[in-house]
């Protein structure tokens, strides 16, 4: 059965250029196109496709407000949002985000860098994924390894959280129930293309009771703070003193497709503390973080997963319990509480 999407844009060239992408990939159909979100919100209750894609900045009805009034209806369709790659593009696709959409992408807007072939590829790459995932949720999900290792001397000295499609909703769950008293510092490397991540660093630090930063070199992990690894950049660290301090590393290129990966940072992080860290991976396409999650289960390090019923996309989270590497699978709801739980009784043992 094809996977059925409606196209919402004010511009007839960008509707053309993104049915044109649709329609190359396998078993998808474009079933409508609007101009507005009026009558989008109208082909949205007629037609019921999978999924929306949708412009922010129309005329009579714009992309937030069609958002809100889709919340108002109940409907739980996905929305994807086309965003301008600007400083108030990403604060608005921060704002879309929170309003229940669930990924977006950026479009070429005046000298941002961002190309035609820029904006057809994400959208491929990111329906492609979502395509795949539908199609994986009919085989038997995974189960965890055999349960947390925590017997015996251990410590922890970092958390580090991955994620990509529908990452931005679930950290800010995560954040808001992660108070400042949190032991450890926390980086998080959440697949987000430049300037959105300063966008996003600010909301979390808004919601949470930590204090949050888009990394920055040479900053000093310290706890209660966190760090989200900056668009179109890798994170390094090096020691300093007795801690470790933040590389942005802009020259290595991208691993996985992804530039921030979750692989290239939590190796990295290993590198320094071996098996004290504890990991979550989250929902989104692919498998960026499988290799190094690998690794840092077999060197004794903790590692926690959103479960399917909860993630957008059950990709990188699944690949990484397939692939032996974790501890516990846990709904959105319960990972920043057993967070909190972990970190404390360790760190508690080894004070």
């Amino acid at each position: 059965m094809a996977f059925r999407v409606l196209i919402v844009d004010d511009s007839m060239l960008v509707r053309q250029i993104v049915g044109d992408v649709l329609r190359r990939i396998p078993d998808v159909e474009v079933v409508g196109e609007a101009r507005n979100g009026k009558i989008g919100l109208e082909l949205l209750e007629s037609l019921k496709p999978d999924l929306v894609i949708l412009d922010i900045e129309m005329p009579v009805l714009d992309g937030l407000s069609m958002l809100e009034e889709k919340r108002k209806l109940g409907n739980k369709t996905p929305v994807m949002m086309l965003s301008s790659l600007t400083q108030a593009g990403a604060h608005i696709t921060m704002q879309a985000l929170e309003s229940g959409a669930m990924e977006f992408v950026p479009k070429p807007a005046g000298d941002t860098g961002i190309r035609l072939e820029d904006l057809e590829h994400q959208i491929e790459t990111k329906v492609t994924g979502l395509v795949l995932s539908l199609k994986e949720k009919s085989s038997p999900p995974p189960k965890p390894s055999k349960g947390l290792r925590l017997q015996g001397p251990h410590k922890l000295r970092l958390a580090l959280i991955g994620a990509s499609t529908g990452g931005p909703q679930s950290l800010q769950e995560i954040f808001t129930h992660i108070a400042s008293s949190f032991p450890l510092p926390i980086v998080v490397v959440q697949h987000m293309p430049p300037i959105f991540t300063a966008a996003f660093a600010q909301r979390l630090n808004r919601v949470s009771g930590l204090t949050v930063f888009e990394a920055e070199s040479g900053q000093v992990l310290l706890p209660g703070h966190a760090y989200v690894a900056p668009g179109g950049k890798h994170l390094d660290f090096q020691k300093k003193g007795d801690a470790l301090s933040i590389i942005v590393d802009g020259e290595s290129p991208p691993l996985n497709a992804h530039r921030p990966s979750v692989d290239f940072t939590l190796h990295k992080a290993i590198d320094h503390l071996a098996g004290e860290i504890l990991a979550v991976i989250m929902t989104g396409m692919g498998r960026d973080g499988v290799e190094a999650l690998v690794r840092l289960h077999e060197a004794g390090g903790v590692v926690l997963a959103q479960d399917e019923a909860s993630s957008i996309v059950y990709g990188m989270n699944r690949r990484a319990i397939e692939a032996g590497a974790v501890d516990e699978i846990l709904p959105l709801k319960e990972l920043a509480g057993r967070m909190v739980e972990i970190s404390a009784r360790i760190q508690g043992r080894s004070a």
